[in-house]
Protein backbone atom coordinates (compact mmCIF):
# COMPACT_ATOMS: atom_id res chain seq x y z
CA UNK A 1 0.00 0.00 0.00
CA UNK A 2 1.40 3.40 -0.95
CA UNK A 3 1.49 5.94 1.86
CA UNK A 4 3.70 8.60 0.34
CA UNK A 5 2.03 11.43 2.24
CA UNK A 6 1.51 9.63 5.55
CA UNK A 7 4.91 8.18 6.32
CA UNK A 8 7.52 9.92 8.41
CA UNK A 9 9.99 11.87 6.26
CA UNK A 10 13.48 10.50 5.86
CA UNK A 11 14.92 13.45 7.77
CA UNK A 12 12.55 12.98 10.71
CA UNK A 13 13.12 9.24 10.75
CA UNK A 14 16.88 9.74 10.80
CA UNK A 15 16.57 12.18 13.68
CA UNK A 16 14.39 9.76 15.61
CA UNK A 17 16.81 6.87 15.17
CA UNK A 18 19.65 9.12 16.22
CA UNK A 19 17.83 10.05 19.40
CA UNK A 20 17.20 6.39 20.16
CA UNK A 21 20.84 5.55 19.61
CA UNK A 22 21.87 8.41 21.88
CA UNK A 23 19.83 6.82 24.64
CA UNK A 24 21.67 3.52 24.30
CA UNK A 25 18.96 1.63 22.43
CA UNK A 26 19.12 -0.30 19.19
CA UNK A 27 17.54 1.03 16.01
CA UNK A 28 14.36 -0.97 16.57
CA UNK A 29 13.84 0.80 19.89
CA UNK A 30 14.62 -2.17 22.16
CA UNK A 31 17.37 -2.27 24.71
CA UNK A 32 20.46 -4.26 23.72
CA UNK A 33 20.54 -5.99 27.08
CA UNK A 34 16.99 -6.13 28.45
CA UNK A 35 14.65 -8.95 27.45
CA UNK A 36 11.04 -8.05 26.82
CA UNK A 37 8.54 -8.99 29.51
CA UNK A 38 6.33 -11.91 28.46
CA UNK A 39 2.84 -11.10 27.21
CA UNK A 40 1.28 -14.40 28.23
CA UNK A 41 2.29 -14.38 31.90
CA UNK A 42 0.01 -14.12 34.95
CA UNK A 43 -2.35 -11.13 35.17
CA UNK A 44 -1.23 -9.48 38.37
CA UNK A 45 0.71 -6.57 39.80
CA UNK A 46 0.32 -3.04 38.47
CA UNK A 47 0.48 -1.17 35.15
CA UNK A 48 1.11 2.39 34.05
CA UNK A 49 -1.12 3.79 31.30
CA UNK A 50 -0.41 6.99 29.37
CA UNK A 51 -3.04 8.88 27.36
CA UNK A 52 -3.70 12.51 26.48
CA UNK A 53 -6.58 14.64 27.72
CA UNK A 54 -9.89 13.75 26.15
CA UNK A 55 -8.66 10.36 24.98
CA UNK A 56 -11.01 9.24 26.38
CA UNK A 57 -10.72 11.64 29.36
CA UNK A 58 -9.58 11.57 32.98
CA UNK A 59 -12.98 10.53 34.36
CA UNK A 60 -13.23 7.70 31.84
CA UNK A 61 -9.69 6.55 32.64
CA UNK A 62 -10.50 6.54 36.35
CA UNK A 63 -13.57 4.41 35.66
CA UNK A 64 -11.54 2.01 33.50
CA UNK A 65 -8.85 1.73 36.18
CA UNK A 66 -11.41 0.99 38.89
CA UNK A 67 -13.31 -1.51 36.77
CA UNK A 68 -10.18 -3.38 35.68
CA UNK A 69 -8.79 -3.51 39.22
CA UNK A 70 -12.09 -4.90 40.49
CA UNK A 71 -12.08 -7.56 37.76
CA UNK A 72 -8.41 -8.59 37.92
CA UNK A 73 -6.83 -7.11 41.04
CA UNK A 74 -4.32 -5.22 38.88
CA UNK A 75 -3.74 -1.64 39.97
CA UNK A 76 -3.76 0.92 37.14
CA UNK A 77 -1.72 4.12 37.41
CA UNK A 78 -3.28 6.42 34.80
CA UNK A 79 -1.32 9.42 33.55
CA UNK A 80 -3.33 11.88 31.43
CA UNK A 81 -1.13 14.44 29.66
CA UNK A 82 -2.12 17.65 27.88
CA UNK A 83 -2.57 16.94 24.18
CA UNK A 84 -0.22 19.80 23.27
CA UNK A 85 2.56 18.31 25.41
CA UNK A 86 1.88 14.65 24.78
CA UNK A 87 4.22 13.96 21.87
CA UNK A 88 7.23 15.54 23.57
CA UNK A 89 6.57 13.90 26.94
CA UNK A 90 6.07 10.46 25.40
CA UNK A 91 9.31 10.65 23.42
CA UNK A 92 11.21 11.79 26.51
CA UNK A 93 9.71 9.01 28.63
CA UNK A 94 10.34 6.28 26.06
CA UNK A 95 13.89 7.39 25.38
CA UNK A 96 14.76 7.73 29.08
CA UNK A 97 13.49 4.26 29.94
CA UNK A 98 10.53 5.41 32.04
CA UNK A 99 8.04 2.57 32.35
CA UNK A 100 4.89 2.77 30.26
CA UNK A 101 2.86 -0.43 30.02
CA UNK A 102 0.02 0.90 27.84
CA UNK A 103 0.55 3.87 25.55
CA UNK A 104 -2.17 5.87 23.85
CA UNK A 105 -0.88 6.33 20.33
CA UNK A 106 -2.11 9.33 18.40
CA UNK A 107 -2.82 8.54 14.74
CA UNK A 108 -1.01 9.95 11.71
CA UNK A 109 2.66 10.84 12.03
CA UNK A 110 2.91 10.12 15.76
CA UNK A 111 2.27 6.43 15.14
CA UNK A 112 5.32 6.08 12.91
CA UNK A 113 7.43 8.15 15.29
CA UNK A 114 6.88 5.75 18.18
CA UNK A 115 6.70 2.56 16.09
CA UNK A 116 10.35 1.56 16.78
CA UNK A 117 9.54 1.53 20.51
CA UNK A 118 6.32 -0.50 20.28
CA UNK A 119 5.60 -4.22 20.28
CA UNK A 120 3.83 -5.47 17.16
CA UNK A 121 0.23 -6.29 18.01
CA UNK A 122 0.83 -9.79 16.65
CA UNK A 123 2.80 -10.41 19.87
CA UNK A 124 -0.35 -10.17 21.97
CA UNK A 125 -3.32 -10.48 19.59
CA UNK A 126 -4.16 -13.88 21.06
CA UNK A 127 -4.40 -12.25 24.50
CA UNK A 128 -7.24 -10.01 23.30
CA UNK A 129 -10.72 -11.39 23.96
CA UNK A 130 -11.69 -11.49 20.28
CA UNK A 131 -8.25 -11.20 18.74
CA UNK A 132 -8.10 -8.72 15.89
CA UNK A 133 -11.54 -9.96 14.83
CA UNK A 134 -12.82 -8.20 17.93
CA UNK A 135 -12.43 -4.87 16.11
CA UNK A 136 -14.43 -3.64 13.14
CA UNK A 137 -12.74 -4.41 9.79
CA UNK A 138 -12.67 -0.70 8.90
CA UNK A 139 -10.64 0.19 12.00
CA UNK A 140 -8.14 -2.61 11.38
CA UNK A 141 -7.68 -1.43 7.79
CA UNK A 142 -7.16 2.13 9.03
CA UNK A 143 -4.64 0.87 11.61
CA UNK A 144 -2.63 -0.68 8.79
CA UNK A 145 -2.64 2.65 6.97
CA UNK A 146 -1.12 4.30 10.04
CA UNK A 147 1.92 2.05 9.79
CA UNK A 148 2.09 1.59 6.03
CA UNK A 149 1.81 -2.19 5.90
CA UNK A 150 0.15 -5.29 7.33
CA UNK A 151 1.92 -5.04 10.71
CA UNK A 152 0.30 -2.76 13.28
CA UNK A 153 1.82 -1.54 16.54
CA UNK A 154 -1.29 -0.35 18.35
CA UNK A 155 -4.91 -1.48 18.36
CA UNK A 156 -7.89 0.67 17.37
CA UNK A 157 -9.72 2.32 20.25
CA UNK A 158 -12.27 4.83 18.92
CA UNK A 159 -13.14 6.91 15.86
CA UNK A 160 -14.61 10.31 15.02
CA UNK A 161 -16.03 11.78 11.84
CA UNK A 162 -16.38 15.18 10.18
CA UNK A 163 -18.35 17.08 9.21
CA UNK A 164 -21.73 16.39 10.81
CA UNK A 165 -24.43 18.90 11.68
CA UNK A 166 -26.39 19.33 14.91
CA UNK A 167 -29.70 21.19 14.93
CA UNK A 168 -31.76 22.87 17.62
CA UNK A 169 -35.18 21.23 17.33
CA UNK A 170 -36.86 24.10 19.22
CA UNK A 171 -35.71 26.68 16.67
CA UNK A 172 -36.74 24.55 13.70
CA UNK A 173 -40.17 23.96 15.28
CA UNK A 174 -40.69 27.71 15.78
CA UNK A 175 -39.68 28.31 12.16
CA UNK A 176 -42.12 25.62 11.02
CA UNK A 177 -39.58 23.62 9.02
CA UNK A 178 -38.27 20.08 9.02
CA UNK A 179 -34.57 19.24 9.50
CA UNK A 180 -32.96 20.09 6.14
CA UNK A 181 -31.64 17.36 3.87
CA UNK A 182 -30.83 19.48 0.81
CA UNK A 183 -29.42 22.95 0.24
CA UNK A 184 -32.84 24.01 -1.04
CA UNK A 185 -34.19 22.98 2.35
CA UNK A 186 -31.50 25.07 4.05
CA UNK A 187 -32.46 28.11 1.95
CA UNK A 188 -36.08 27.63 2.96
CA UNK A 189 -34.95 27.52 6.60
CA UNK A 190 -33.00 30.75 6.15
CA UNK A 191 -36.08 32.48 4.72
CA UNK A 192 -38.29 31.15 7.51
CA UNK A 193 -35.88 32.34 10.17
CA UNK A 194 -35.77 35.80 8.64
CA UNK A 195 -39.54 35.97 9.05
CA UNK A 196 -40.05 34.24 12.38
CA UNK A 197 -36.71 34.30 14.22
CA UNK A 198 -34.81 37.35 12.94
CA UNK A 199 -31.26 37.52 14.26
CA UNK A 200 -30.89 33.72 14.42
CA UNK A 201 -28.22 32.44 12.04
CA UNK A 202 -29.05 29.44 9.90
CA UNK A 203 -25.77 27.49 10.08
CA UNK A 204 -22.51 28.13 11.86
CA UNK A 205 -19.23 26.23 12.03
CA UNK A 206 -15.62 26.91 13.00
CA UNK A 207 -14.20 29.48 10.58
CA UNK A 208 -11.96 32.54 10.75
CA UNK A 209 -9.04 31.67 13.04
CA UNK A 210 -10.11 28.01 12.81
CA UNK A 211 -9.97 27.88 9.02
CA UNK A 212 -9.04 24.18 9.10
CA UNK A 213 -12.74 23.36 9.47
CA UNK A 214 -13.57 25.23 6.28
CA UNK A 215 -11.40 22.61 4.56
CA UNK A 216 -13.15 19.82 6.48
CA UNK A 217 -16.55 21.10 5.40
CA UNK A 218 -15.75 21.31 1.69
CA UNK A 219 -14.02 17.92 1.74
CA UNK A 220 -17.29 16.54 3.11
CA UNK A 221 -19.12 18.14 0.18
CA UNK A 222 -16.61 16.66 -2.28
CA UNK A 223 -17.22 13.23 -0.77
CA UNK A 224 -20.91 13.50 -1.60
CA UNK A 225 -20.18 13.12 -5.32
CA UNK A 226 -16.60 11.80 -5.38
CA UNK A 227 -16.12 9.26 -2.58
CA UNK A 228 -12.48 8.42 -2.18
CA UNK A 229 -11.24 11.86 -3.26
CA UNK A 230 -9.27 12.47 -0.09
CA UNK A 231 -7.94 8.90 0.05
CA UNK A 232 -6.52 9.43 -3.43
CA UNK A 233 -4.76 12.59 -2.27
CA UNK A 234 -3.60 11.09 1.02
CA UNK A 235 -2.30 7.74 -0.09
CA UNK A 236 -1.88 7.67 -3.87
CA UNK A 237 -0.42 11.05 -4.88
CA UNK A 238 -3.81 12.12 -6.25
CA UNK A 239 -4.42 15.68 -7.40
CA UNK A 240 -6.12 18.28 -5.22
CA UNK A 241 -7.46 20.47 -8.01
CA UNK A 242 -9.72 17.85 -9.61
CA UNK A 243 -12.99 18.74 -11.33
CA UNK A 244 -14.95 17.27 -8.42
CA UNK A 245 -13.10 19.42 -5.89
CA UNK A 246 -13.51 22.58 -7.95
CA UNK A 247 -17.21 21.83 -8.44
CA UNK A 248 -17.79 21.35 -4.70
CA UNK A 249 -15.91 24.55 -3.92
CA UNK A 250 -17.95 26.47 -6.49
CA UNK A 251 -21.16 25.15 -4.96
CA UNK A 252 -19.95 26.16 -1.52
CA UNK A 253 -19.32 29.70 -2.71
CA UNK A 254 -22.77 29.86 -4.27
CA UNK A 255 -24.40 29.06 -0.94
CA UNK A 256 -23.17 32.38 0.40
CA UNK A 257 -23.64 34.32 -2.81
CA UNK A 258 -27.34 33.39 -3.09
CA UNK A 259 -28.11 33.89 0.61
CA UNK A 260 -28.59 30.24 1.55
CA UNK A 261 -25.92 30.81 4.22
CA UNK A 262 -24.88 34.09 5.85
CA UNK A 263 -21.40 35.49 5.35
CA UNK A 264 -21.61 37.08 8.79
CA UNK A 265 -21.00 33.59 10.21
CA UNK A 266 -17.65 33.23 8.43
CA UNK A 267 -15.65 35.06 11.10
CA UNK A 268 -16.72 32.78 13.95
CA UNK A 269 -13.98 30.80 15.65
CA UNK A 270 -14.59 27.31 17.00
CA UNK A 271 -15.63 28.69 20.39
CA UNK A 272 -17.76 31.45 18.86
CA UNK A 273 -19.62 29.02 16.61
CA UNK A 274 -20.39 26.64 19.47
CA UNK A 275 -21.44 29.54 21.70
CA UNK A 276 -23.82 30.84 19.02
CA UNK A 277 -25.50 27.45 18.80
CA UNK A 278 -25.49 26.80 22.54
CA UNK A 279 -27.16 30.15 23.28
CA UNK A 280 -29.87 29.74 20.65
CA UNK A 281 -28.42 32.25 18.19
CA UNK A 282 -27.91 29.63 15.46
CA UNK A 283 -30.25 26.88 14.29
CA UNK A 284 -27.53 24.49 13.11
CA UNK A 285 -23.88 23.99 13.98
CA UNK A 286 -21.64 21.80 11.83
CA UNK A 287 -18.61 20.34 13.50
CA UNK A 288 -17.02 16.97 14.21
CA UNK A 289 -18.78 14.01 15.77
CA UNK A 290 -16.69 14.65 18.88
CA UNK A 291 -19.35 17.23 19.88
CA UNK A 292 -22.00 14.50 20.18
CA UNK A 293 -22.04 14.77 23.97
CA UNK A 294 -24.61 17.54 23.64
CA UNK A 295 -27.16 14.94 22.54
CA UNK A 296 -27.36 14.04 26.24
CA UNK A 297 -29.88 16.06 28.22
CA UNK A 298 -27.61 16.00 31.28
CA UNK A 299 -24.76 17.49 29.24
CA UNK A 300 -26.99 20.29 27.95
CA UNK A 301 -28.18 21.11 31.44
CA UNK A 302 -24.67 21.11 32.90
CA UNK A 303 -23.37 23.36 30.11
CA UNK A 304 -26.31 25.74 29.80
CA UNK A 305 -27.21 24.77 26.23
CA UNK A 306 -30.53 26.34 25.27
CA UNK A 307 -32.16 23.44 23.46
CA UNK A 308 -34.65 20.96 24.83
CA UNK A 309 -33.80 18.58 21.98
CA UNK A 310 -30.91 18.33 19.53
CA UNK A 311 -30.87 16.24 16.38
CA UNK A 312 -28.23 15.31 13.83
CA UNK A 313 -28.18 15.51 10.04
CA UNK A 314 -25.42 14.85 7.52
CA UNK A 315 -24.03 17.91 5.76
CA UNK A 316 -26.81 18.85 3.31
CA UNK A 317 -26.35 18.18 -0.41
CA UNK A 318 -28.15 18.92 -3.65
CA UNK A 319 -29.42 15.34 -3.67
CA UNK A 320 -30.56 14.12 -0.25
CA UNK A 321 -29.28 10.64 -1.10
CA UNK A 322 -25.69 11.93 -1.21
CA UNK A 323 -24.63 11.44 2.42
CA UNK A 324 -20.99 11.96 3.27
CA UNK A 325 -18.48 12.30 6.08
CA UNK A 326 -14.83 11.40 6.48
CA UNK A 327 -13.85 9.36 9.52
CA UNK A 328 -10.72 7.89 11.07
CA UNK A 329 -9.28 6.47 14.23
CA UNK A 330 -8.83 9.15 16.85
CA UNK A 331 -7.18 6.95 19.48
CA UNK A 332 -5.16 3.73 19.35
CA UNK A 333 -3.48 1.86 22.21
CA UNK A 334 -0.34 -0.23 22.24
CA UNK A 335 2.33 -1.80 24.44
CA UNK A 336 5.88 -0.41 24.40
CA UNK A 337 8.69 -2.95 24.09
CA UNK A 338 10.06 -1.83 27.45
CA UNK A 339 6.78 -2.36 29.32
CA UNK A 340 7.36 -3.95 32.74
CA UNK A 341 4.04 -5.82 32.85
CA UNK A 342 3.10 -6.70 29.28
CA UNK A 343 0.68 -9.48 30.25
CA UNK A 344 -1.48 -7.19 32.39
CA UNK A 345 -1.13 -4.47 29.75
CA UNK A 346 -2.60 -6.77 27.09
CA UNK A 347 -5.44 -7.71 29.44
CA UNK A 348 -6.18 -4.05 30.12
CA UNK A 349 -6.24 -3.21 26.41
CA UNK A 350 -8.62 -6.11 25.85
CA UNK A 351 -10.86 -4.93 28.69
CA UNK A 352 -10.92 -1.31 27.51
CA UNK A 353 -11.36 -1.90 23.78
CA UNK A 354 -13.34 -5.15 23.53
CA UNK A 355 -14.63 -6.02 26.99
CA UNK A 356 -16.88 -4.55 29.67
CA UNK A 357 -14.68 -1.46 29.87
CA UNK A 358 -15.95 -0.11 26.56
CA UNK A 359 -19.25 1.06 28.03
CA UNK A 360 -17.37 2.87 30.81
CA UNK A 361 -16.04 5.45 28.34
CA UNK A 362 -18.35 5.20 25.31
CA UNK A 363 -21.23 6.88 27.14
CA UNK A 364 -19.62 10.31 26.75
CA UNK A 365 -20.37 9.95 23.00
CA UNK A 366 -17.06 11.54 21.99
CA UNK A 367 -15.93 8.48 20.03
CA UNK A 368 -17.48 5.49 18.31
CA UNK A 369 -15.72 2.44 19.77
CA UNK A 370 -13.72 0.22 17.43
CA UNK A 371 -15.23 -2.88 19.03
CA UNK A 372 -16.85 -5.08 16.40
CA UNK A 373 -20.66 -4.82 16.28
CA UNK A 374 -20.74 -2.29 19.13
CA UNK A 375 -23.97 -0.44 19.87
CA UNK A 376 -24.72 2.28 22.39
CA UNK A 377 -26.32 1.21 25.67
CA UNK A 378 -29.95 2.44 25.32
CA UNK A 379 -29.90 3.84 28.84
CA UNK A 380 -27.34 6.50 27.86
CA UNK A 381 -29.92 8.55 25.93
CA UNK A 382 -33.01 7.25 27.73
CA UNK A 383 -36.28 7.86 25.92
CA UNK A 384 -34.93 10.75 23.79
CA UNK A 385 -35.81 9.37 20.36
CA UNK A 386 -34.33 12.33 18.48
CA UNK A 387 -30.99 11.92 20.24
CA UNK A 388 -31.06 8.17 19.61
CA UNK A 389 -31.65 8.78 15.90
CA UNK A 390 -28.93 11.43 15.91
CA UNK A 391 -26.26 9.19 17.37
CA UNK A 392 -27.29 6.39 15.02
CA UNK A 393 -26.74 8.82 12.13
CA UNK A 394 -23.28 9.69 13.45
CA UNK A 395 -22.34 6.05 13.88
CA UNK A 396 -23.54 5.21 10.37
CA UNK A 397 -21.50 8.06 8.85
CA UNK A 398 -18.39 7.04 10.79
CA UNK A 399 -18.74 3.38 9.88
CA UNK A 400 -19.31 4.18 6.20
CA UNK A 401 -16.98 7.09 5.40
CA UNK A 402 -16.48 8.63 1.97
CA UNK A 403 -12.75 8.82 2.77
CA UNK A 404 -10.43 8.56 5.73
CA UNK A 405 -10.13 11.61 7.94
CA UNK A 406 -6.39 11.00 8.15
CA UNK A 407 -5.66 14.69 7.87
CA UNK A 408 -2.65 16.64 6.76
CA UNK A 409 -3.27 19.22 9.47
CA UNK A 410 -0.95 21.96 8.23
CA UNK A 411 -2.31 21.69 4.71
CA UNK A 412 -5.87 21.75 6.03
CA UNK A 413 -5.27 25.03 7.87
CA UNK A 414 -3.76 26.60 4.75
CA UNK A 415 -6.37 25.35 2.29
CA UNK A 416 -9.13 26.41 4.67
CA UNK A 417 -8.06 30.02 4.17
CA UNK A 418 -8.64 29.68 0.43
CA UNK A 419 -12.02 28.05 1.02
CA UNK A 420 -13.08 30.98 3.16
CA UNK A 421 -11.93 33.42 0.48
CA UNK A 422 -14.20 31.63 -2.00
CA UNK A 423 -17.10 31.84 0.46
CA UNK A 424 -16.46 35.57 0.88
CA UNK A 425 -16.54 36.01 -2.89
CA UNK A 426 -12.92 37.17 -3.01
CA UNK A 427 -11.38 34.17 -4.81
CA UNK A 428 -12.35 31.98 -7.75
CA UNK A 429 -12.86 28.28 -6.95
CA UNK A 430 -10.40 27.13 -9.62
CA UNK A 431 -7.73 29.52 -8.33
CA UNK A 432 -8.29 28.27 -4.77
CA UNK A 433 -8.01 24.65 -5.91
CA UNK A 434 -4.84 25.40 -7.84
CA UNK A 435 -3.32 27.10 -4.78
CA UNK A 436 -4.14 24.01 -2.74
CA UNK A 437 -2.48 21.83 -5.37
CA UNK A 438 0.65 23.97 -5.30
CA UNK A 439 0.79 23.77 -1.50
CA UNK A 440 0.35 20.01 -1.66
CA UNK A 441 3.17 19.62 -4.19
CA UNK A 442 5.48 21.89 -2.18
CA UNK A 443 5.71 19.35 0.63
CA UNK A 444 5.71 22.17 3.16
CA UNK A 445 2.37 21.18 4.62
CA UNK A 446 2.58 17.40 4.58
Amino acid sequence: MRTTRSRLSAVAATALLASLAACGNSADGSSDSDAQAPVDGPISGAITVWTWDGAPGADAMDALAAGFEKETGVKVDSKVVSRDDYTAQVQLALNSGENIDVLGVQPSQFATEVEPKMRPVSDYADQLAGGLDGYSPLTIEQSKKLYGGDDIYSVPFGSTGSAVCFYNADILDKAGVQPPATWDDVKALTEALQQKEPGVLTLVKPSGSDSWFEDEFVLTMVGQTDPGFFDSVRYDDGAWNTDSYVSALQRYGQLYADGTLQRSALDLSYTDAMDAFNTGKAAIVCNGSWEAGMLKKSFRQENGIKASEIGVIPVPSDDAADRSARSFLDITWGIPKAADNASAAAAFISYATQGDGVDLWADNLGFVPAKADWSLDPSVLGDDKLAQQGFATIQDLINNPSSDRNNLSSLSAEVGKYVEEVAQGRMDAQDAADKGQKDLESGLYN
